[in-house]
């Protein structure tokens, strides 16, 4: 069965789907990888036992660039004949639910990883909404990467709740909680030569996050906050680290740039290799995660596989990833909110016993070894 995915930035595909599509081949499905020109793309899909066909997909709404995507996208399907087309983001799924229906692809099936115009004002708001919608009219089948997802599309009528799935409990298909995420897997002498490197020790409480430094991300709140600890809390010589790089399209003020290099206990790590990240995550004595909107929240798992308690926001995709008093707790997106939620994280025992049960919850529920299974069987029930 010859299924394409098609994706407006081959990191998608690399973050999300490795593994997975190799899983999927193994299963009998022959993929097809279309994005932008990527130079990591060819090992990936070698990897995976994928192909790639390299297709400029663009990031914004510009209507010559979408058109000349469309058309390239309708001439690959009409050569390829495939059984299905997967649309991933909003415009990368724009332009291949619209190929796929110009094509009379019967299977077409938008993986909806977020939507973004829930923090756009103004007219943003309104044009995104709308290419929600179309983007799901085009679609035969949705796949939401949480339930709350899900729920929201149905709140603001993005489609009809029939057309959606969601995979087990959430994701796009997990993570390796075994050869990845795993506490046990930590070499001791790279982690204290780490914690060297950023001037770390065990007196400190060390919070943190991971992920682009930016607006919609809660950068701005996480920041108030942690000075607030600060000033209250001084003698637990508190840290912050912001595992990640400042992101270009959804910046942060110049000003909060300024607060942040004027406070020598808030530490930005810049671009982190996929290999070390286990490692920032064990450095950590909380992980902080104030995001204003998601699909899912990824780092909030993996930071539980590696035994981290979590303060999460309540946005929609933040809220499928924790279980409140057992794996991590909620907090309200202010510098109060976020602060009150440090507060209580100074009590060692809930740390440890959040940290204890979040790891459990995703073997239990977040392990690749459980949800490729189920993506191979959600598969088998929308393609027909």
């Amino acid at each position: 069965m010859k299924i394409i995915h098609v994706f407006s930035v081959f990191g998608t595909a690399e973050s999300f789907f490795d593994g997975q599509f190799k899983y999927l081949a193994s299963q009998g499905y022959e993929i097809i990888v279309v994005s932008s020109n990527s130079a990591k793309a060819y090992k990936f899909c070698k990897q995976n036992s994928v192909r790639f066909i390299p297709i400029y997909i663009p990031r914004s709404i510009s209507p010559i660039a979408i058109t000349k995507a469309i058309a390239n996208l309708c001439s690959l399907i009409r050569k390829e004949k495939p059984y299905a087309v997967f649309g991933h983001t909003p415009v990368g799924a724009l332009c291949a639910m619209t190929a796929a229906t110009l094509c009379r692809v019967k299977n077409r099936i938008y993986y909806r990883h977020g939507v973004i115009y829930t923090t756009m004002p103004g007219i943003k708001h309104f044009i995104f909404k709308i290419e929600e919608r179309l983007v799901a009219s085009l679609a035969s089948n949705i796949i939401n990467v949480s339930n709350s997802l899900s729920r929201l599309a149905e709140k603001d009528k993005l489609n009809n709740a029939k057309k959606q799935f969601v995979i087990g409990h959430g994701t796009c298909g997990g993570i390796d909680a075994q050869n990845v995420f795993n506490p046990s897997l930590i070499d001791k002498t790279k982690l204290y030569t780490l914690k060297e490197k950023f001037k770390l020790s065990d007196e400190n409480i060390i919070f943190g996050f991971c992920g682009r430094i930016c607006n919609d991300k809660g950068i701005s709140e996480l920041i108030d906050a942690f000075e607030l600890f600060q000033t209250k809390h001084h003698d637990t010589k508190p840290k912050l680290l912001l595992i990640g790089h400042f992101d270009i399209r959804d910046g942060i003020s110049d000003y909060k740039k300024q607060q942040i290099e004027a406070n020598n206990n808030i530490i930005i790590t810049g671009y982190v290799e996929k290999s070390d990240i286990p490692y920032f995550y064990s450095i950590l004595d909380v992980f902080v995660f104030p995001s204003h909107r998601e699909g899912f929240g990824m780092c909030v798992i993996e930071a539980s596989a590696m035994e981290r308690p979590i303060l999460d926001s309540r946005a929609h995709g933040c809220i499928d990833a924790i279980v409140e008093h057992e794996t991590g707790e909620y907090i309200d997106l202010t510098a109060e909110g976020i602060c009150k939620g440090m507060e209580m994280m100074l009590n060692q025992e809930l740390r440890e016993r959040l940290g204890k049960n979040g790891r459990k919850k995703v073997l239990e529920w977040y392990d690749v070894k459980r949800m490729w299974p189920i993506v191979a069987d959600l598969y088998k029930n929308i393609l027909k």
